[in-house]
């Protein structure tokens, strides 16, 4: 794939949905069966027309089952099947394929309600659908380009750095009827993102969330996004939802639990898997943060590490740093005394610090920095208040407890790529609580997917993780002592 068909799939969201998946999400959208026949179903972003292909498939064998004519079912897909499309060439390859389906059938001149079309601009299909099934386009906030602006006016992309599936979501649902059914297959992150905290809290208050299948670390897509396929039901009556994963070695999705909405929608934020073990994961994340116990904090974010950490042929201002996704010791320039950054004069008397600063100069200063930062300082100054404490490092980077890199880093030791802990707590204690398979199967239930198998994990969730344990420790333990160090 050459440069500019990555960039143009960034730019429009175009990929495409293996033709299992999208059995699967017509099924979970109940788009089977002679339910199917007179009812209006779209695909809002069709591409080529992978979803619609089966589509038509589904309704002429429905039809024919029915003994409807060929005549009536020509007049069925051209009344009830609809799709929009935005790339012209996408455009004519779905209409082929559709009439490439029909052909098949004997079925042929049909006049195809499929328009080549910008969906956000789109209003004729709103109230209609009895089905609205799909891969939205996942492009983020960065590569938006002019349409941030157009696409930050909808109301469910009011939040954070914001993605174009979640303004399709919208559309969707705008486009139901008042019996419709919305079935899309979009990036997990939906369940704990900030970008989608609107969209979450939409529709848990609606109760519109029937069914989910979390596709873990099963990547359907030639693509680094992690996947669930989400059904959602205007007329829902049940207040629970159908919880399901996929098994990537049958191609198939299996039943895990049903749900309540308090069971998966907690600290803002849904969250997945069987309802005992979620029942845990809940007091956890609605707990409250207690500083006085420990704190967990970003590493040093120099925004140009290549410059400020690596091994200098100058001993002035340079302390040892730990990186924390790695677990390596380096030398760090740290411009700096009791956190306070130092006059830029004051490390010039260093003649070999100043060339070395003047001779970086202009891509440090092209730097996003803070605002008043200096030119020469760290781009952030997260992680230089405890510089002088005692703390550890360990990275947000983990699958199994072998994987986790704990680090302890006396004063005077920096840490980046990754977070630290800030703690009385003694150093047993720490590793017996974070190297340790409780841990490891609670940031599983994060749902927060990495290459590899890896999952990742915040601060936050670090921090009322430890928190938590801590608590229960000196409950039933009665340990008096746990928050005095040693």
């Amino acid at each position: 794939m050459d440069s500019s068909e990555t960039n143009a799939k960034k730019n429009r969201g175009k990929i495409y949905t293996p033709a299992h998946i999208v059995k699967h999400i017509l099924n979970l959208g109940e788009y089977c069966g002679k339910n199917i026949l007179k009812k209006h179903v779209i695909d809002n972003s069709c591409g080529d027309g992978a979803f619609l292909i089966e589509v038509v498939e589904r309704y002429i064998k429905e039809a024919l089952l029915d003994k409807i004519s060929p005549q009536e079912i020509s007049a069925d897909l051209e009344t009830y099947i609809h799709g929009i499309e935005i790339n012209k060439k996408e455009h004519s390859k779905c209409i082929e394929n559709l009439n490439l389906t029909c052909k098949k059938y004997n079925l042929t001149d049909i006049k195809w309600d499929v328009i080549c079309a910008d969906a956000t601009k789109i209003t004729k299909y709103n109230n209609k659908m009895s089905f609205v099934v799909g891969n939205p386009p996942y492009v983020r906030v960065h590569n938006l380009g002019n349409n941030f602006e157009k696409i930050k006016g909808f109301n469910l992309t009011k939040s954070g750095m914001t993605d174009l599936f979640i303004v399709f979501y919208e559309i969707g649902l705008k486009m139901l009827n008042k019996n419709g059914i919305l079935s899309y297959i979009t990036p997990s992150s939906l369940f704990n993102s900030l970008a989608c905290k609107d969209l979450r809290k939409y529709i848990t208050d609606k109760k519109l969330l029937t069914k989910v299948v979390d596709l873990k670390h099963n990547q359907v897509f030639n693509a680094t996004t992690y996947t669930a396929i989400m059904v959602l039901d205007n007329n829902n009556k049940n207040t629970n939802i159908k919880y399901f994963e996929y098994d990537i070695t049958k191609n198939n999705v299996v039943f895990i639990d049903n749900l309540e909405y308090s069971d998966f929608y907690f600290a803002k934020n849904f969250y997945f898997g069987k309802k005992d073990e979620l029942k845990q994961l809940k007091q956890i994340a609605e707990q409250k943060n207690d500083k006085s116990i420990l704190e967990v904090k970003n590493g040093f974010a120099t925004l140009d590490d290549e410059f400020f950490i690596g091994e200098f042929d100058f001993k002035n201002y340079v302390i040892p740093i730990i990186k924390a996704s790695t677990g390596e010791e380096k030398q760090c320039l740290y411009p700096y005394k009791n956190a306070c950054l130092l006059p830029y004069e004051t490390l010039a008397k260093d003649r070999k610090i100043k060339e070395y600063y003047e001779e970086n100069k202009t891509k440090l200063s092209k730097r996003s920095l803070e605002k008043k930062s200096k030119w020469y300082a760290f781009g952030r100054s997260q992680g230089i208040n405890d510089v002088s404490k005692t703390k550890y490092a360990i990275n947000s980077l983990v699958k199994d407890t072998n994987s986790i890199k704990l680090i302890k880093c006396p004063s005077g030791v920096g840490v980046y790529s990754g977070l630290y802990i800030l703690t009385e707590i003694p150093e047993n204690i720490i590793k017996d609580i974070i190297v340790n398979e409780k841990f490891i199967k609670y940031v599983k239930m994060l749902s927060k997917y990495k290459n590899g198998g890896y999952y990742t994990f915040s601060s936050s969730d670090l921090a009322k993780y430890m928190q938590y344990e801590l608590r229960k420790r000196r409950i039933q333990h009665g340990q008096l002592n746990l928050f005095k160090s040693n």
